[in-house]
């Protein structure tokens, strides 16, 4: 009887998977593995939903790995070697003051993935929330003076265009979404900005993702 039952929940099993592979749109499939809980996936998962990407393409996956860039970095690779049919694999985290942060772009660099496939590092300095003041200034300012969480400078100048924002706010997307191409050109010209100064303070790759996932269906 026990075998039975396991048969007919395999059965079941590889039926599901099948509807679900069947849903999927014809173009990549992508997993994103963020550093935060809440923050970026509150995010990306508002920007797929206002693009109207497939989630069954675009997942973003709870990350259960802690939020050491090297976790997540390991943990990633770990969610793709499940299946191996993701044709990009984002890793999303700041880098602040964590200790793993060059280990882990190192283990980037380094990995092998199936097929051709990529895996890339979504990064910021010091994090994420300098692409959101991107969406109202153009700045280079060192944010890394002092001690403590760099993060935290950050924030008290964003506050100043989203008065009480937080971490893990739902909203924070659609807040900035009127100015988002206002905010990839200004990474862009923080990027190269960067590039002749020899230095990555301050600096997001976050509008690398968000014009993949914009060109996703085209």
């Amino acid at each position: 009887m026990a075998d039975q039952l396991y048969k007919k929940r395999k059965a079941r099993d590889v039926r599901s998977l099948r509807r679900k592979r069947a849903r999927r749109s014809p173009y990549d499939r992508v997993l994103v593995i963020c550093e935060g809980e809440k923050t970026e996936p509150n995010y990306l998962t508002a920007l797929i939903d206002d693009l109207q990407l497939n989630t069954a393409n675009v997942v973003v996956a709870k990350n259960i790995a802690g939020s050491s860039p090297k976790s997540i970095v390991d943990f990633a690779l770990k969610e793709y070697r499940k299946e191996k049919e993701y044709d990009r694999v984002y890793c999303v985290f700041d880098k602040d003051r964590h200790t793993t942060y060059d280990s882990a772009l190192d283990r980037i660099r380094r990995a092998k993935l199936a097929n051709g496939h990529t895996i890339l590092g979504i990064t910021s300095v010091p994090c994420f929330e300098f692409w959101l003041l991107l969406h109202y200034v153009y700045t280079t300012k060192q944010f890394d003076t002092g001690p403590g969480s760099i993060c935290a400078n950050i924030i008290t100048d964003l506050k100043s265009h989203i008065p009480g924002y937080a971490k893990g706010d739902v909203d924070t997307y659609q807040v900035t979404r009127d100015m988002l191409d206002t905010a990839i050109d200004r990474s862009k010209r923080v990027a190269l900005h960067c590039k002749t100064g020899g230095t990555d303070m301050p600096s997001t790759k976050m509008h690398e993702i968000v014009e993949y996932l914009r060109n996703l269906k085209s």
